[in-house]
């Protein structure tokens, strides 16, 4: 009999704490209470002269049977021309430091933004190396599309600025 008691008070101290979280969520619907929307949008960071490309280049789109990518005009006729874009550092290797990495619009961990996408992520090569960090970077460099590693966009001769 000890043993079926033992086993009843493993099983209640189990499922006691579950069967609050229904009422735990009730309670929290019950309040109005909603997850915060985004305040920007699809993009976490406000609009501003540093974010506002990201908006121009998140409008290409892929086209055609090969699926070659179909940039917006304003788009194209930045190619070959110094642009500045905040955004967020995402490594492409392990390392303290990095001169090549991939410029995100949103942290990859934003559950709130867009997911990221190849238009909303552009390949860095920097003229000195930056610390990885979760912070925005405002980088300026040349725009070039459609460049060989495979994303929309690049970032030649990029100088990195925190921001």
């Amino acid at each position: 009999m000890a043993i079926r008691e033992d086993a009843m008070t493993t099983r209640r101290q189990f499922l006691a704490p579950l069967a609050v979280i229904p009422v735990a969520g009730w309670a929290v619907w019950a309040s109005g209470a909603q997850e915060p929307p985004h305040p920007v949008g699809p993009f976490h960071l406000p609009l501003d002269e540093t974010t506002a490309l990201w908006r121009d280049l998140a409008q290409t789109r892929f086209v055609g049977p090969a699926s070659e990518p179909a940039f917006p005009e304003l788009v194209l006729a930045l190619d070959g021309r110094t642009v500045t874009l905040r955004g967020f550092l995402a490594p492409l290797s392990e390392g303290a430091v990095h001169s090549r990495f991939i410029l995100c619009a949103n942290p990859v961990s934003c559950s709130a933004c867009q997911s990221p996408q190849p238009a909303t992520m552009v390949q860095v090569q920097s003229r000195e190396a930056v610390a990885a960090h979760r912070e925005p970077v405002v980088v300026t460099g040349i725009l070039r599309l459609k460049p060989f590693e495979g994303l929309f966009y690049r970032l030649d001769r990029a100088d990195i600025a925190l921001g």
